[in-house]
Formats: C-alpha cells, structure tokens, sequence
C-alpha cells in the first residue's frame, strides 16, 4: 500500500495542476516565445522528472525487496527513494521555472526536507523509511492543495 501511495502522490503532485497549468500557458503563448518555452521546460524541466521517477521505483522496489527486515535500508535503497523524489521535486521547480517565470516555494523546501531527511532513512527500516516518504509528500499535497485552492479551481473552469 505503501508502494502505490508513493505513485500516486507523484501522480497528484503533477496532474493536478502542473499539467493544466502547463497547458492553459502553452495555449495562450504563440511563436517563437512558445517554441523557446516547450523546448526548455519540456526537456530540462521533465529529464529531472523522469529521471526522479526511475530512481525513487529503484527505492520503493528496493523496500519491498527488504519490506519483512528489521535491519536499516541502508545506503543504496535509502537515498534512492529520497533523493529521487527530491529529483523529480526538483524538476518540478525548474519546469514551472521555464513555464511561468516562478519558484514553487513550497516544492523547493520539499526538496530539502527530503535531502535532511535522507540520514535518517538510512538509519531506519525499509517500511517506515517508505512511510516516513509517503508523509512528507502526502503533507506536500495537503498544504498545497489547500493554499492554492483558488488556482486549481480557476484552471479547471
């Protein structure tokens, strides 16, 4: 279950808004300004989501390999699962970057709880250092959700 709460709140943390966002600026954005913001956010924005996406499954495929032990996840499984979701959260802020001229604030910081939180996931078992993701980024999706609440409503009417 664990497993597919990580999926989904990357799902959520990029079809909710990011994408639509995305889209409304495309469509309202013409010519060579268009051309110029597809190809950098598209490729510099998105390498580090995909590549995000890969390593974080390598740590979620790496607890539930080692989901019944008690010993440490350790330093390979560990910084996988947390330093690909800060990847793919990092690529978040460089596409809104390239997309909307803005810093996700929120995101950012994200980004380094993750990276101060790494050591600990070391330290712990694989399925608590899984659950322990799966909050922070669960608690990334609720205040954003909640302090964004009029955007998501403007770009879905």
């Amino acid at each position: 279950m664990l497993g597919i709460g990580v999926a989904v709140c990357l799902w959520w943390l990029y079809f909710d808004t990011v994408a639509l966002a995305a889209e409304h600026r495309l469509a309202h954005t013409g010519g060579a300004a268009r051309v110029k913001m597809v190809v950098e956010a598209y490729t510099y924005g998105h390498f580090p989501i995909v590549a995000g996406i890969i390593v974080t499954a390598l740590g979620v495929e790496g607890v539930l390999a080692h989901a019944g032990e008690s010993t440490p996840l350790g330093g390979f499984y560990a910084p996988a699962l947390f330093g690909g979701a800060a990847l793919y959260l990092g690529g978040h802020v460089l596409f809104g970057n390239r997309m909307h001229a803005t810093v996700k604030v929120p995101r950012l910081a994200t980004v380094a709880v993750l990276l101060v939180a790494l050591p600990g996931a070391i330290a712990v078992p694989p399925l608590a250092a899984l659950a322990g993701l799966v909050l922070i980024l669960a608690a990334l999706i609720a205040f954003e959700t909640r302090q964004y609440a009029e955007q998501r409503r403007k770009l879905r009417r």
